[in-house]
């Protein structure tokens, strides 16, 4: 009996040491995934990228929100937020009454989630008019969920006439992705997309000497990209084909345009490639 229990305890002492080490392993593994996470790919665990630090080209906007401590963060946006309401009232005793029951923009907006292009900004729009998805650097990606529900949800249940894809020039998306380096993920992998569409176009970009007019050029061109993404999908083939016997032409639409930072302008590009099948007229919109 005496063995017995010694060989009892013994076993026990060792599955105990047992999962104390499986509990250590996996913690190790965790951390060096939570880690590999800011390692770009070939890089070494001893050299861990850093994440860029990406500077504003512009420092303030006159009349805008100033924020200068911690205390300061919430308060200004309720108090602006007042001011709005009271400045739409003014204008329009109703405004708030149609905005809460009626949600039916014709227009879906996928653009720049840089601050400064602001979809009803620059196209003088009123809240409720455009339904607006925007990320960096305006991508359309297949598995980009967040894109993709919300087109389908505009193209399927709102029924949009129209989709733009609005790029704009000076965009910091386009600019690091012309750069050298690696940058930590996941905007290694994002940008990695605006970096394909350069090496798609590398013949027509290399043969732009001036660098500036090189990267307005890759933002045209990505513009272009998006929109070919967006018309090839599923959910806007199917639409296209449902809509195409029942109006003048099928919808919804599909529009390239970029924003001029500089000067505020918004000009259309033509985006449906020379010589491609156009079963649903897209080219009738570039003419």
């Amino acid at each position: 009996r005496s063995i017995l229990g010694s060989l009892l305890s013994f076993t026990s002492s060792y599955l105990t040491m047992h999962k104390i080490i499986l509990a250590g392993a996996l913690a190790l593994s965790c951390s060096f995934d939570a880690v590999s996470a800011f390692v770009a790919p070939g890089a070494s665990m001893g050299k861990a990228m850093v994440a860029p630090r990406l500077r504003s080209s512009t420092s303030s906007v006159a009349g805008g929100l100033r924020m200068q401590s911690k205390a300061d963060i919430v308060a200004p946006l309720f108090e602006a937020n007042k001011k709005w309401i009271q400045a739409k009232k003014a204008k329009d005793p109703k405004f708030f009454d149609r905005l809460g029951s009626v949600h039916k923009p014709e227009v879906f907006w996928i653009g720049s989630a840089d601050s400064r292009v602001a979809a009803n900004e620059i196209i003088g729009a009123e809240p409720g008019e455009v339904f607006v998805c925007r990320n960096m650097a305006n991508i359309v990606l297949p598995f980009d969920v967040n894109l993709m529900s919300a087109l389908q949800y505009a193209v399927d249940y709102l029924e949009v006439q129209h989709i733009i894809v609005c790029g704009h020039y000076s965009c910091e998306g386009i600019n690091i992705a012309l750069n050298k380096e690696n940058y930590a993920s996941p905007l290694e992998n994002w940008i990695s997309h605006v970096r394909n569409v350069y090496r798609a176009h590398a013949d027509v970009l290399d043969a732009i000497p001036d660098e500036e007019q090189r990267k307005r050029k890759l933002v045209e061109l990505n513009v272009m990209e998006s929109c070919m993404n967006v018309y090839q999908l599923a959910i806007v083939q199917n639409r296209l084909k449902m809509t195409k016997p029942t109006q003048p032409y099928s919808t919804p639409r599909i529009h390239a345009c970029v924003y001029e930072t500089g000067t505020g302008e918004l000009k259309k590009i033509n985006w449906f490639p020379e010589g491609m099948e156009d079963p649903f007229g897209m080219r009738y919109d570039e003419s």
